[in-house]
């Protein structure tokens, strides 16, 4: 970060130079909030930004660059709605407009509100920049992916080649995230729980759980066994055998309970992971694109 804070100081400088204005004093507030927000003390910039924006005349690249800044510094405090908020903040006069609409939508992208995100994202006027077009197909279709939209998802990846090498590669990322989610889609409870009903351990060899569907087998397979011997010998109304009965049927119903409840579980590891896998699609690009 603060390799870019020395880069907005260096084009604050040109263009304070270019404009032929005296505006030293402009310069002293802004750095003095810069100087806050390095050491933490964000409360107290936002009380000199407001201050510093009721200047006349003040030139917009010093707001932009504050509220950049400041958006970057709520960031890394986890503050994101504050964060989201100052990277709306700056206009579309400044060479930070494009990396702070990105952030926001990252942001809103990891909150879970991959349609605002999308909206931030159609926002970013591209039309005359080839690769910030790209960059902006790319984010809409992985945000889209996101909020488990696989259908429009494909739908802009075919109709975008991408030029750009580390697009082409994240592309091809996605493209794996994407067959992921629809395997995820597939998985059904209630197939899970009718194949353990027919052989114990089965529902969970299709969750993919080979271990435990062996353990099921295994656990039912031999509490049958015992009903069955027991049935032979002393006869159904025996208490030996009711109480084996018994446990085998809490063992059988809970095989094909638990079946249907792993693949709940599976489906929502396999989410997680995957939407993190897709949120590191999203935000590398932006992170080597303007960082």
């Amino acid at each position: 970060m603060k390799y870019l804070i020395v880069f907005i100081f260096t084009i604050i400088c040109v263009n304070s130079v270019n404009a032929q204005i005296n505006d030293s004093d402009s310069y002293s507030n802004f750095n003095f909030i810069i100087h806050l927000t390095k050491n933490g003390l964000i409360e107290e910039a936002e009380i000199e930004k407001e201050n510093f924006f009721s200047y006349k005349n003040l030139n917009q690249l010093y707001k932009d660059s504050v509220n950049y800044v400041l958006g970057m510094s709520y960031q890394s405090e986890h503050n994101n709605e504050l964060s989201r908020d100052r990277f709306l903040e700056v206009s579309n006069e400044s060479f930070l407009f494009y990396p702070a609409r990105y952030q926001a939508a990252i942001l809103e992208a990891e909150k879970g509100n991959a349609k605002r995100a999308v909206e931030i994202i159609n926002s970013i006027d591209s039309s005359n920049n080839d690769i910030i077009n790209e960059l902006k197909n790319f984010e809409l279709a992985a945000t889209h992916l996101l909020n488990h939209n696989v259908q429009t998802f494909d739908s802009i990846l075919n109709k975008n080649s991408f030029t750009n090498t580390l697009l082409q590669e994240e592309a091809v990322k996605l493209k794996e995230c994407a067959q992921v989610q629809k395997k995820i889609k597939r998985k059904s409870a209630f197939a899970a729980g009718m194949l353990s009903a027919v052989v114990p351990g089965l529902g969970k060899v299709y969750v993919g759980n080979n271990g435990q569907a062996l353990a099921s087998f295994l656990t039912v397979g031999v509490m049958g066994g015992i009903t069955v011997e027991n049935y032979f010998k002393l006869g159904i109304e025996h208490p030996q055998t009711i109480f084996f009965a018994s446990v085998f049927s809490l063992f059988y119903i809970g095989n094909i309970w638990g079946s249907a409840v792993s693949v709940q579980l599976v489906k929502t590891e396999k989410e997680l992971e995957n939407k993190h896998n897709i949120l590191v699609g999203i935000k590398l690009p932006i992170s080597k694109f303007f960082h």
